[in-house]
């Protein structure tokens, strides 16, 4: 038994109310008399469909009303051009549910989460850019780079505990009723898999009080979340990274100034090439910032909220601190290969040099 698609039944249709019904099954391979009744019955509903679209299968919403208010809520958001995830539909959809007499014990299942957007013709889409372009002469920075690390590590014979890399990542924690709580993340790792405690920066322009961080972060505010030169300098007291990005504020004279008194290396890799040099941008950020989203997601739909005048309270900064230190402290694995992708401190050829590790 075959389905059918809309336009093949609308086909069907107009020649069945041209012929009649017996000469439109005859002519279509012997479809049903009755099929073709009910279709002519559905005309007016097949013509408001998609004509790729297949038999209608599974079940209807169990919660019309629930679903009828949550894609109110969708289409609001999305005139507001605010993107709407998979977990915010859901938790949502919790939210509508204490409101509704009718509806007990709604879970929004991940199930049920799947069906509603399909029962919507919903999708969920990553927002795109546009890839970066390597120079013209990247082969060329490239392989300079590369033999100017080599030449530091052979004329002063570093340990791998002094060879490092650091760099600047922006983390976004969204929660409904378009709240979100913005960061600034410095990391730094070294080549023999040491981490340095992250450097958080939260948006705000007082340090909060009454509010106990974990021992394995250091945190900071800044009114727009920046890193700036006064906060780079901060980072520097106790940090002694080997490589950096080009970042206006890695390269300014004051920090300059700051790694010669340090007695210290600095390399900056050049513009526009970190996702080939910069061992936290190849393997460390994404694996970092997907662990994240698990645990934004986790407490989102499994956590204890609290709710005031019907909005939920967002996550808290000692949370998201906590999160930081925890995810930091599992990336161990991505660290080594990041060194080794970047031939930091490996042989030219790429191959992994035993006697470092």
């Amino acid at each position: 038994q075959r389905s059918y698609t809309t336009a093949e039944k609308l086909k069907v249709v107009r020649y069945a109310q041209a012929h009649g019904n017996r000469a439109a099954s005859h002519e279509f391979d012997d479809i049903a008399e009755s099929n073709i009744r009910l279709w002519r019955r559905q005309k007016e509903h097949l013509q408001a469909l998609p004509r790729m679209k297949m038999a209608k299968r599974g079940k209807g919403a169990a919660y019309p009303e629930l679903e009828a208010k949550l894609n109110e809520w969708i289409e609001e958001r999305r005139q507001q051009g605010s993107g709407v995830s998979i977990a915010e539909v859901r938790m949502k959809a919790l939210t509508i549910a204490k409101t509704c007499t009718n509806i007990a014990r709604f879970k929004a299942s991940y199930g049920w989460g799947d069906q509603f957007m399909n029962r919507h013709g919903l999708l969920v889409r990553h927002q795109t850019t546009i890839v970066q372009k390597l120079p013209m002469v990247s082969d060329t920075k490239l392989l300079q780079f590369q033999k100017f690390i080599v030449k530091l590590h052979k004329h002063h014979c570093y340990d791998l505990s002094l060879i490092g890399n650091a760099d600047q990542t922006p983390l976004n924690f969204d929660n409904p009723y378009d709240r979100t709580l913005e960061v600034k993340v410095m990391l730094a790792c070294m080549a023999n898999r040491t981490k340095l405690p992250p450097y958080i920066v939260f948006k705000h322009k007082t340090m909060p009080k009454n509010v106990i961080f974990p021992n394995t972060v250091h945190v900071h505010v800044h009114p727009k979340s920046w890193i700036d030169e006064a906060l780079m300098l901060d980072w520097l007291q106790t940090r002694t990274p080997f490589t950096m990005d080009a970042f206006w504020c890695h390269c300014m004279p004051s920090i300059k100034k700051r790694r010669q008194q340090d007695k210290t290396d600095l390399a900056i890799i050049p513009g526009g090439m970190t996702k080939m040099l910069q061992p936290l941008d190849v393997t460390v950020n994404n694996p970092m910032k997907d662990a994240l989203c698990r645990k934004w997601k986790t407490w989102l739909l499994e956590g204890e909220h609290i709710y005031y005048g019907g909005c939920m309270q967002t996550s808290t900064l000692q949370d998201v601190t906590q999160w930081i230190g925890d995810v930091w402290l599992e990336l161990d694995p991505t660290i080594r290969k990041g060194f080794l992708k970047c031939s930091i401190f490996n042989t030219m050829d790429g191959s992994e040099d035993d006697a470092l590790w």
